[in-house]
């Protein structure tokens, strides 16, 4: 059974638990290693976004950033916090972030100065808002009475497009939960097939891994992705790791045993790590 996660959270972002606390787990797992990988999410308009008032309000709403200055310094700290956590340890520890990758003019090379300053261990993306406006506005992902809805399905789309453009970047190791967009419910799982294959055939071409994730599982009954994009994946032998997108100490290496069992049904060979 695979021995370690890349994607989980902390209480820097919006986890429930501390570094110590994570590792400590991990640990206790025997696992070999573990990545944290908190959120970042910079956006020049999110104090703008129709949707800022409810997130205004969250309890996280310190992971919006409008601008990569402040990102750089929280993350560079939050990296030394990790790296004295590890100290000592019987677990190797990298640093990471999930990375919200957004396609408005300049973002792409802030967020590469971002890299350069923090030099953390690796990123991955993972897409959790609509992108009004050819990328300069942001939504809640679950956003379905802010605008109209045949306005939602056209963001929807580019929703998936904004994926692609993030995979054709080759600044991430792996694309996490690639049908996120299903927590919109204008996007069940048949909804969009030609955007979602397309993204498939874009891991495909430019040799991106994604991931297997058992947050699906413990949200909606069904992994990240669903059964016949997984199928589609496994198929084109795009590589593979399993997460478990942990925000909190129990949900480290939720139901790996059954992720393992279901890539084992797939016939899946390819398999993803850090090297």
């Amino acid at each position: 059974m695979q021995k370690f996660s890349y994607h989980c959270h902390t209480d820097f972002s919006d986890g429930h638990n501390t570094i110590d606390e994570m590792l400590n787990r991990a640990e206790q797992l025997g696992w070999e290693e573990i990545g944290i990988s908190d959120h970042l999410i910079v956006h020049k308009n999110v104090k703008q976004s129709l949707s800022w008032p409810r997130w205004e309000k969250s309890p996280n709403n310190h992971v919006y950033y409008s601008d990569f200055k402040k990102a750089t310094d929280d993350f560079c700290r939050h990296k030394e916090d990790v790296l004295k956590a590890a100290k000592g340890r019987n677990i190797k520890v990298r640093t990471g972030a999930e990375v919200d990758y957004f396609v408005y003019d300049g973002w792409k090379e802030e967020f590469q100065e971002f890299c350069r300053q923090t030099e953390l261990d690796y990123y991955i993306s993972g897409n959790h808002f609509l992108q009004p406006d050819h990328g300069n506005n942001i939504l809640d992902m679950k956003e379905r009475e802010l605008l109209p809805g045949e306005e939602i399905k056209k963001l929807l789309s580019f929703h998936f497009d904004c994926i692609c453009q993030a995979i054709e970047s080759k600044m991430f190791c792996f694309i996490a939960h690639i049908d996120y967009a299903r927590k919109n419910p204008l996007c069940g799982n048949n909804d969009f097939a030609l955007e979602k294959k397309k993204v498939i055939a874009c891991l495909k071409h430019n040799k991106i891994a994604t991931e297997l994730s058992t947050k699906g599982l413990r949200k909606t009954g069904e992994y990240y992705p669903t059964e016949w994009m997984l199928s589609e994946i496994i198929s084109r032998d795009i590589p593979l790791v399993i997460s478990d997108d942990a925000h909190k100490i129990e949900e480290l290496g939720f139901d790996f045993t059954e992720a393992e069992q279901c890539l084992q049904a797939h016939g899946c060979q390819n398999r993803w790590y850090y090297k």
